[in-house]
C-alpha cells in the first residue's frame, strides 16, 4: 500500500515543482517577449503576409471610411458605458474628463503590452477624484456590461447563421449569456454575502488580511450602490450593446471594403473567442497566437486566408487612430502644464505656445486645468 502511493506522492511534488518553476519562468517580461515574437513569428510564416498586406492597396474607400466612422461610434459607446455608472454612483466629474481619461487609456494599451494598461491608469488618475473604490467599481462594471453585451450578441449570430457548429453555438453563447448576467446580479449583492466574511476577518490579528478586506469590502459597496441606480445601470448595458454592434458592423463594413462581404454575425462568433486569447498570460495581450486564432476561425467560414488576415490585421489597429488622439490629448496637458508655470512666472507666452494655447485648454478637460493649476 504504502509503495504505491509513494511514487504517486513524489509525482506530485514533482509536478508542483515544475508547475512553480514554469509559471515563474512565463512570469518574466523576457520570456512573455520571447513567447510573443515567436508567436509572431509563426504568424506571419503560416500566412501569406503580402498578399493581405496587398489587399490594403484596393481598398474602396467609402466602406472604409465607414468602418472607421462605426469604430469610432463604437468608441464614443464605451466611453458612455464606462461614465454613466460612475456619474450614476455619484462620481462628479464631467464627460469631456471621462473623455480624455478613455482616449489616454487607448495610448496607453498601444505603449504598455498588457490588456489592463487603460484601466490602471484610469483606476489611478481618476480616483484621486472620486475616490478609488468608485472608479474601480466602475471599471469592472464597464467591462461586465461590454462581455454582456458580447455574449447577446453572439447568441444573436448563433441564431441567425446556419453553421455546423449551429447547436454549439447557440448553446455555448446562451451559457455565456447566463454566466454575465449571474456575475452581475452577484456582483449586486456580493456587499451582503461578504458581510459576514469581513465581520470573522476583523477579529483576526492579522493586519494585512484586515487591509485586504476592508478594501475588497469597499469595492463591493461600490457595486452595491448601483442597485440604487437602476437606470444608470441598464444605460450602462445598452450602452455596451451598442458599442459591441456598432463594432461588429464595423468589421462587416471594412471586409467589403476588402471586396468580401462578411456577416456580422461571423464577427459576433469568431472574434469574443479570439480575443480570449488576449489572457493568456504568456504573451504580451496575446500578439500573434490572437491573430492566428482569429485567421482561424475565419477561415471555418470559408473566407479566403489573405483576407482573413487582413480582417485580423485591421482588428489590432482599428483603434491606432483614437489612441493616437489620446498622445495629443497627454501631450496637449503636459504642453498647457508647462504654459501655466510661463504664465505664473512671466506673465505672457511667446512663439507658437501663444497661438497654440487656447485650442489646447478647449481639448483638455477643465478638471485636468485645476489639476494643473495645483500641481
Amino acid at each position: 500500500m504504502n509503495c504505491g502511493g509513494q511514487p504517486t506522492r513524489v509525482g506530485k511534488r514533482v509536478l508542483h515543482r515544475v508547475t512553480t518553476v514554469l509559471r515563474g519562468v512565463f512570469a518574466h517580461p523576457l520570456a512573455r517577449l520571447a513567447v510573443t515574437l515567436l508567436a509572431l513569428g509563426i504568424f506571419i510564416h503560416s500566412v501569406n503576409l503580402g498578399a493581405a498586406l496587398a489587399k490594403f492597396s484596393h481598398l474602396q474607400g467609402p466602406w472604409a471610411l465607414l468602418a472607421m466612422a462605426l469604430t469610432g461610434l463604437s468608441v464614443l459607446a464605451s466611453i458612455l458605458e464606462w461614465g454613466f455608472l460612475l456619474r450614476g454612483a455619484g462620481g462628479r466629474v464631467g464627460w469631456h474628463y471621462l473623455g480624455n481619461w478613455y482616449m489616454k487609456g487607448l495610448f496607453i494599451n498601444q505603449v504598455v503590452p498588457a490588456g489592463i494598461g487603460s484601466d490602471a491608469a484610469r483606476a489611478v488618475q481618476v480616483g484621486r477624484r472620486v475616490g478609488y473604490g468608485a472608479v474601480i467599481a466602475s471599471l469592472v462594471g464597464s467591462r461586465m456590461a461590454g462581455m454582456l453585451g458580447m455574449a447577446f450578441w453572439g447568441l444573436a449570430g448563433a441564431v441567425v447563421l446556419n453553421t455546423v457548429f449551429h447547436t454549439n453555438d447557440v448553446v455555448g453563447f446562451a451559457l455565456f449569456s447566463g454566466l454575465m448576467l449571474a456575475m452581475w446580479a452577484l456582483a449586486l449583492v456580493a456587499e451582503h454575502l461578504f458581510a459576514g466574511i469581513r465581520g470573522k476577518e476583523r477579529q483576526s490579528r492579522s493586519w494585512r488580511n484586515n487591509q485586504v478586506t476592508e478594501r475588497f469590502a469597499t469595492l463591493l459597496h461600490s457595486l452595491g450602490r448601483y442597485r440604487g441606480a437602476p437606470t444608470a445601470l441598464l444605460l450602462t448595458i445598452l450602452a455596451g450593446a451598442i458599442g459591441w454592434g456598432l463594432n461588429l458592423v464595423s468589421l462587416e463594413a471594412f471586409s467589403r471594403a476588402l471586396g468580401h462581404d462578411i456577416s456580422w454575425g461571423v464577427f459576433a462568433l469568431a472574434l469574443p473567442i479570439a480575443l480570449l486569447v488576449t489572457f493568456i498570460p504568456i504573451s504580451a495581450n496575446g500578439i500573434g497566437i490572437r491573430e492566428g486564432v482569429l485567421v482561424f476561425l475565419l477561415a471555418l467560414f470559408h473566407v479566403p486566408v489573405a483576407t482573413a488576415t487582413a480582417m485580423a490585421l485591421f482588428v489590432d489597429f482599428q483603434l491606432l487612430p483614437f489612441a493616437a488622439f489620446g498622445g495629443v490629448v497627454h501631450l496637449s496637458e503636459v504642453t498647457v502644464r508647462r504654459a501655466h508655470h510661463r504664465l505664473i512666472e512671466v506673465g505672457n507666452l511667446e512663439g507658437s505656445l501663444r497661438l497654440l494655447y487656447p485650442a489646447l485648454r478647449w481639448l483638455v478637460a477643465p478638471e485636468a486645468i485645476t489639476d494643473l493649476a495645483s500641481s
